[in-house]
């Protein structure tokens, strides 16, 4: 009986040994499968859509680099003459695509872009993570449901003011939850010349960009024609003139007069966060903050889906290492990190929000939480011409500050133009 006991402890002895030396601790044994794994290197694109070296490095390369030490990560700008095609041929088509939703066409049309189904199910990768209206409006750029992006962060938009404009002239400042009315009526008031310098009260970016911010439909999906003389549109034309025509309130160029200039009151615009740090570090901000972006009467607080992503593409040799690196960032731990650099998380954890901003110096004592208020509406269904519709909707907006035509006549106009440019476009 003791021979045996002997026995079995020496046995297992040996067995605790054999564990020890096999590393059955499991981060030891990532660790040693990461040092067997190929290095690979995976292209990131950057195209449109703006993001810094130092963003891409501390968001993504460097974080994946930890996670996963084998994959090393390249972010490539695309030269501006060079179109996808030029890539394809030369063979330097890069494995992600860093994207707004609004882009998706540009690349589902050409088939560069995989549908995620598959990899999300296999991964098991928890969409209901997200806010339901961001999947909601990424799946319907798919003609039965395919998602084609996992969505990183959701664009900041908001209604910049320049304190001291609002101080000289004795005007309280914009708050929270103010409507394009409201707005407008402060402009008025702002928009005048002191001491040979002219003040201007606002200034938005194009048409059609804000336009999306209104969620106004661009096409009807029954009938596959763009939709333009709606009620809806006619309003939204006279208001974004109503601004432009504010006497005094004639820009030189929103961005230069708000942050350089410094002698614009409010901007509406998305994404200037990255912009206006780089203005702080250097010194030459101007006075600002933010409140919410302007609301609609209708509907207070809420704007569109508008979000940036990445894309798989078709052409990766590395798909699967690739959705890993995607699914990497849309983890509690990379999504909080987003949020500290200024970006809004996609993912419904209010916990990742609690430091929101924090990296960004430039936004100590800023009214942060106008960014986080507002609520994410549903899209209308997009179409792969919506960018022959913006075109014409730009243009035609440009025509109607000129005074030239009544509002019904334009829209008339650009509807048609519209249709027919996308019926050439389907020959």
């Amino acid at each position: 009986m003791k021979k045996r006991k002997v026995m079995l402890l020496a046995l297992a002895t040996t067995l605790m040994l054999t564990t020890a030396c096999t590393g059955s601790n499991p981060s030891q044994q990532g660790a040693n499968e990461g040092e067997k794994k190929e290095p690979i290197k995976l292209t990131v694109l950057q195209y449109l859509l703006t993001v810094t070296d130092e963003d891409f490095n501390k968001l993504i390369a460097e974080p994946v680099k930890a996670r996963f030490p084998h994959i090393t990560m390249e972010l490539v700008r695309k030269p501006a003459n060079q179109s996808f095609e030029d890539m394809l041929t030369s063979g330097t088509f890069p494995d992600l695509m860093l994207q707004a939703n609004f882009d998706i066409y540009k690349y589902t049309t050409l088939g560069l872009a995989e549908d995620l189904t598959s990899s999300v199910k296999k991964s098991k990768l928890d969409l209901s993570q997200f806010d339901p209206n961001i999947i909601q409006s990424l799946k319907s750029y798919g003609t039965n449901g395919e998602l084609y992006m996992l969505p990183l962060y959701s664009n900041p938009a908001a209604l910049y003011y320049n304190k001291d404009i609002f101080d000289r002239f004795g005007v309280a400042y914009p708050k929270d939850g103010s409507t394009w009315d409201e707005v407008i009526s402060l402009a008025r008031q702002l928009s005048r010349t002191d001491g040979g310098q002219p003040y201007y009260g606002l200034d938005l970016i194009a048409a059609p960009r804000i336009s999306a911010s209104m969620m106004l439909p661009l096409w009807d999906p029954n009938t596959s024609k763009a939709v333009l003389t709606t009620d809806s549109w006619k309003s939204y034309f006279e208001m974004y003139k109503s601004i432009k025509d504010i006497p005094g309130n004639q820009t030189k160029g929103i961005f230069n007069d708000f942050e350089k200039n410094k002698n614009l009151a409010m901007m509406v615009a998305y994404n200037r966060l990255t912009q206006l740090e780089e203005l702080h570090k250097a010194g030459t901000a101007p006075n600002w903050d933010i409140v919410t972006f302007p609301s609609r009467k209708d509907a207070p607080l809420v704007k569109e889906t508008d979000v940036s992503g990445l894309l798989l593409s078709t052409k990766s040799k590395h798909k699967e290492e690739a959705f890993q690196v995607m699914a990497f960032l849309t983890e509690k731990e990379s999504q909080a990190r987003m949020a500290r650099r200024g970006l809004i998380p996609v993912i419904t954890d209010a916990g990742v929000t609690k430091e929101y901003g924090a990296d960004l110096s430039s936004l100590q004592g800023k009214n942060l939480q106008a960014l986080l208020k507002m609520k994410i509406g549903q899209n209308p269904q997009p179409t792969e011409h919506e960018e022959i519709i913006k075109d014409v909707i730009n243009k035609s907006m440009t025509e109607y500050l000129k005074g030239n035509l009544d509002v019904n006549s334009i829209l008339r106009r650009a509807e048609d133009e519209a249709n027919k440019r996308i019926t050439e476009a389907i020959r």
